[in-house]
């Protein structure tokens, strides 16, 4: 790529925050906050804003364990205590809020310490609880001061830097502190990590080092201590570092998941192989895991934005998501939009951009919303009900799955059709939306097959899974699990191996849902010959019920509605 396509290409977000503290010291900004929790990140992005300023700055730094220090850029280390310069003397071995009330005003009539220079406060947010109170005047108040510090002295050029781990918002620092927040590490930085990591902490060789993009990308997300420690791990379990090791660096984004308190993260253990049916979404899912990567990108893809699986229950959908993450190998992280709404004013809708924003934190990823329309209840009558909450929660995910630019994923169920917005199925949300049905008669002998080797390996050449497929019309994958389950429970019962009868036996007894959702599965399929793609190509048996069928009691819920063909 040439140098003029560089000039073309649009900044990244690391790029955006180097160019905004730089520009912020060049514009004489007297106090900044800048949020992060990777303290040397945030060192060296103001060392690179002291370089690019036309007049030398001096860097210092107070800490809570060291005090004053002042980094020496001739030597490239720090000075503190005894090896300090005589006018950092009264500064040194203080508190916080005196260190700052040095910078400020070293006497009576003096505006401060009046060199060019950087103070940076580091985990400046500690300063602010009620313990330090006591240690002198209201912290706030001398903020203000400094927020004003360049304006009555000749020289301008002082900057106080706030280091925070969580943004600190004072009403009346508001207008005077831009907040600056450090994006989380970029492919890059995360390279220089890991080739770090295995050069200087495990001397691998070049044979054991691979940092593709695909490994690097499953690191986005985690903090440059974070991706640290991952790469750790994973060096130390298998003496290298290549794309066999995505698995250990997916599970580090674990804990991250489990902090926002409203995602829940799964480490994928399913395969596409205990899929059955399902031919052409398998298909679909086969032909876009490589749409994520670097050739793909080169080719002119783009990666998916997600896919909507509708259907009857226990048809596969939500065991679809889990060989999904397993196939492409991407962390799969389960959203319960019911843990969303919170009580509070603006809790509901701050949620759920947190949530989105840990999503993308963590991408590459497969964002798993199950029963995405018991989630989505309400929002259509938001305004009369909840103060019209529920409408800007769904409004602001539609917002953000039409624009997100992060490649996270999404993979939405749903079992019922009639309960989903209209906007959430328009063309542009979804790559494509799929309809599950049920499983047929071929089918049903694979999903037997399956469930009969995983539970009972020893003895399935004997049995009939040709009979089994054909006595179980109309079950469900999840029903057809079941009636083996069952069977290997009156098998243990009576102290023997499973065998045939005891799985006929179990399908006898069991009545599928299938018979009591005929006019919904009908109307779903009528719905899905339209507006969506078959999951499978095989067809499946007619609902309709047969001549010698009785009729069975339903429940309310389940009872069809005489004057909806009025």
């Amino acid at each position: 790529m040439g140098s003029g396509d560089d000039a073309n290409r649009p900044k990244g977000a690391n790029e955006k925050f180097r160019e905004e503290l730089t520009n912020l010291m060049k514009a004489q900004a007297p106090i900044v906050q800048v949020v992060s929790h990777e303290w040397e990140r945030v060192e060296s992005r103001i060392k690179q804003a002291i370089r690019a300023q036309d007049q030398p700055r001096r860097y210092l730094k107070w800490t809570h364990a060291d005090q004053l220090m002042e980094w020496d850029f001739e030597e490239g280390e720090w000075k503190k205590g005894q090896n300090l310069s005589e006018d950092l003397v009264n500064g040194a071995m203080k508190p916080g809020r005196a260190t700052l009330k040095w910078y400020l005003t070293q006497g009576e009539n003096e505006e401060g310490f009046l060199q060019p220079s950087v103070l940076h406060m580091e985990d400046a947010h500690a300063l602010f609880e009620e313990r330090y109170h006591n240690e002198m005047d209201d912290l706030t108040l001398w903020l203000r001061k400094a927020a004003r510090m360049n304006n009555r002295s000749d020289i301008k050029e002082r900057m106080i830097v706030l280091g925070t781990t969580t943004q600190v918002l004072k009403q009346e620092l508001e207008k005077e502190m831009p907040i600056l927040d450090l994006p989380l590490p970029n492919l890059k930085t995360l390279e220089l990590i890991l080739t770090s990591v295995a050069r200087d902490r495990f001397n691998l060789l070049d044979d054991k080092i691979k940092p593709t993009k695909r490994l690097l990308e499953a690191a986005t997300g985690l903090t440059a201590m974070e991706a640290e420690l991952a790469f750790a791990k994973a060096a130390a379990q298998n003496g290298q570092l290549t794309e066999s090791e995505i698995d250990i660096i997916n599970a580090e984004k674990e804990q991250i998941i489990k902090k926002s308190g409203i995602l829940e993260f799964f480490q994928p253990s399913e395969s596409m192989a205990n899929v059955g049916g399902l031919d052409q979404l398998k298909t679909w899912f086969n032909q876009r895991g490589g749409a994520f990567s670097e050739e793909a990108a080169k080719f002119g893809l783009e990666p998916p934005k997600g896919v909507m699986l509708l259907g009857i229950p226990g048809c596969g959908k939500s065991l679809t998501a889990k060989a999904a993450a397993s196939l492409w190998r991407f962390p799969l992280i389960r959203f319960d939009l019911g843990k969303v709404f919170g009580g509070i004013v603006g809790e509901s809708e701050r949620n759920i951009r947190e949530a989105l924003r840990v999503a993308e934190a963590v991408s590459p990823c497969i964002l798993w919303i199950d029963e995405i329309e018991k989630g989505l209840s309400g929002s259509q009558s938001s305004g009369q009900t909840d103060g019209g909450v529920s409408s800007r929660v769904f409004g602001t995910f539609l917002t953000w799955m039409q624009e997100k630019t992060a490649p996270v994923f999404v993979l939405a169920t749903s079992n019922n059709i009639e309960q989903l917005p209209p906007e959430m199925l328009r063309k542009g949300r979804f790559d494509e939306i799929f309809f599950c049905d049920l499983p047929s008669e071929e089918i049903r002998k694979d999903i037997f097959k399956i469930h009969l080797s995983t539970h009972n390996k020893n003895n399935l050449p004997e049995f009939n899974l040709n009979r089994l497929a054909k006595i179980s019309a109309l079950f469900s994958g999840a029903e057809i699990e079941q009636t083996v389950k069952d069977g290997m429970f009156t098998a243990f019962h009576n102290g023997r191996d499973l065998v045939q009868q005891d799985v006929e036996n179990a399908i006898n007894e069991t009545y599928p849902l299938a018979k009591t959702m005929r006019e919904s599965i009908t109307k779903m399929r009528e719905w899905a010959s339209a507006r969506a793609r078959l999951a499978s190509s095989e067809n499946t048996e007619s609902v309709d019920p047969t001549e010698d069928e009785k009729p069975v009691p339903r429940l309310k819920s389940e009872r069809r509605n005489i004057f909806d063909e009025e």
